[in-house]
């Protein structure tokens, strides 16, 4: 595994969600670094589309949408969910993506990859 763009950017995605669910739609605030206390994923809409649906095709991720349950989002559905606004209710109308216990092992091996800062205290490959 290498260090680069996308595999920051899956970290990411896994990191925001590592001990709770989370809105899809936060993945695009314009402010996710001040939403999630983290640094922003680096991926533009359409690589987070991409992304995000490789990433639920091979069970790394699991949506949940109140009335609907637990699923695996076709294309169409994440975006429909990246389009959507928070609205922060406790029985909330918003899409929700979380881990599932396959991601755990990818999560870990990227930790390790991106945990390795270089000398100069610089990301690379970014």
């Amino acid at each position: 595994m290498e260090r680069n763009r996308i595999n920051f950017g899956k970290l990411q995605i896994l990191r925001y969600v590592e001990t709770l669910f989370t809105c899809i739609c936060d993945l695009v605030h314009p402010e996710i670094e001040v939403l999630m206390n983290m640094r922003r994923h680096g991926l533009a809409r359409d690589e987070l589309m991409v992304v995000l649906h490789e990433m639920f095709e091979s069970h790394l991720l699991v949506a949940k949408k109140e009335g609907r349950g637990l699923y695996t989002p076709a294309l169409g559905e994440i975006e429909a969910a990246l389009s959507e606004t928070n609205d922060f209710g406790h029985r909330s109308s918003n899409t929700f993506y979380g881990l599932t216990t396959g991601a755990l092992e990818l999560l870990t091996e990227l930790k390790q990859l991106y945990d390795q800062e270089p000398p100069d205290g610089r990301e690379n490959s970014q």
